[in-house]
């Protein structure tokens, strides 16, 4: 009799085990589908979607890249989540608010696909993406600027030299676009503009109207960036 109901008592406990096993891995499989792959404190990812008032939808980006050689790659960045069409202001107030907590879950939040609504008020997608290194981001977007034969690789080795110059938080990632915060000023601002105007010519062509009116901007904001029309 003792024989049987020990049978019995290990049958419960292993069915209960499996129950839970089951139960665990439903729960994990349900986490992942609905963030795409992406690894992210649950917590952070709640309050992201409460400060847009916005629910994702899944990262299905296909990504055209070229060198200067003309090879090219295909492929598609498929592991994230993306907010449609957020105004520019809320967008840089959550890029700033959670950053540092999204990196520190080596994953990395960054705007792209600026947009304009009919009075022309500026938008931008947010996506949250695997992986925390923002130069391997910028490869993986294909950042270019092939009319001025600025390749991706071109670009991300400039920026990786101004970077330990000014310190760069990247915020806007794009096809053709690079926006960043720099952490503090270059020593020879006149000189750093220059170089930022010889490499990407539209930041004064179609962007401000001098270069006195860029090292301005450069001192009051200390906002960067690059844009090859």
């Amino acid at each position: 009799m003792k024989n049987i109901f020990y049978s019995l008592l290990c049958l419960c406990i292993i069915s209960c085990a499996n129950k839970n096993n089951t139960d665990i891995a439903s729960i994990s499989l349900s986490t992942d589908i609905l963030t795409n792959g992406l690894i992210i404190d649950q917590q952070l990812l709640s309050n992201i979607k409460k400060s847009i008032n916005k629910e994702p939808i899944q990262l299905n980006r296909e990504v055209w890249n070229y060198d200067k050689d003309g090879n090219e790659e295909n492929y598609i960045l498929d592991k994230g989540l993306v907010f449609k069409f957020v105004n520019h202001e809320k967008a840089h107030t959550i890029f700033n608010k959670y950053s540092d907590k999204v990196i520190e879950g080596n994953n990395y939040i960054f705007l792209t696909n600026m947009d304009f609504d009919e009075s022309y008020n500026t938008y931008y997608d947010i996506v949250i993406i695997d992986g925390s290194d923002p130069f391997e981001l910028i490869k993986r977007i294909g950042t270019n600027g092939v009319n001025y034969d600025k390749y991706n690789n071109d670009i991300v080795l400039q920026l990786k030299e101004w970077h330990t110059e000014v310190g760069f938080k990247f915020v806007v990632i794009d096809v053709a676009r690079i926006h960043a915060y720099m952490n503090k000023l270059p020593k020879n601002i006149t000189q750093f503009s220059t170089e930022v105007y010889e490499f990407c010519p539209d930041v004064i062509d179609q962007g401000y109207s001098s270069m006195d009116e860029m090292i301005k901007d450069y001192k009051d904001t200390k906002y960067f960036w690059l844009w090859w029309d």
